[in-house]
């Protein structure tokens, strides 16, 4: 049961993202979209806000480009180095918003290119990203196992957890508590 509802937060927090608003510029004029009982014109020039899965949808289409600056290899490794350095809980600093999409999503974009342009360089990139990804997920997943001795330290670090390292860290907690309520002898 609580596999399921953590598959179910993490579901959630995929939708999440994939409905947050995005801006893009529209680069060539196409007919008008309909969303939600809503108009939408696609004329060249004019920046407009949708979701970001209907960004990607007409980026793909060449129809508009999203004006947000997308995640890079860079953005990465300076949150490698700062989760890498701290020690603690209290050490910990958040992440940016929406990091492990972004992150997910660049690596998927590299993927392509990758396939598309056989470059060397990308695949390294995209190698370099994965290790990057692997060290801060393994270095998080480590420090809210060490949060989980104390409640202190899980409300220390509760408000720097990304939303799926909190469905995470609220499952392990739960399962924890379950499994210590079964082996500690009752008190009447």
């Amino acid at each position: 049961m609580l596999k399921s509802k953590l598959e179910l937060l993490l579901k959630i927090s995929e939708m999440e993202y994939k409905l947050r608003p995005a801006r893009v510029m529209i680069v060539r004029d196409d007919k008008p979209l309909t969303l939600d009982g809503q108009r939408i014109e696609l004329q060249k020039g004019i920046e407009i806000e949708v979701p970001y899965w209907l960004a990607r949808a007409l980026t793909h289409e060449g129809i508009a480009e999203v004006t947000e600056s997308p995640i890079n290899i860079e953005d990465i490794a300076r949150v490698h180095f700062s989760v890498l350095s701290a020690r603690t809980p209290a050490e910990l600093e958040p992440l940016p918003q929406n990091f492990y999409q972004d992150v997910k999503e660049f690596i998927r974009g590299l993927e392509d290119r990758v396939r598309r342009e056989l470059n060397p360089i990308l695949l390294e990139e995209k190698q370099k990203a994965l290790q990057y990804l692997l060290e801060i997920v393994d270095k998080r997943l480590l420090i809210m196992l060490q949060s989980l001795r104390s409640p202190t330290s899980m409300a220390e670090i509760s408000s720097k957890l990304a939303p799926e390292e909190s469905a995470l860290l609220d499952t392990l907690y739960k399962t924890i508590e379950l499994w210590r309520r079964h082996l500690l002898p009752r008190s009447n």
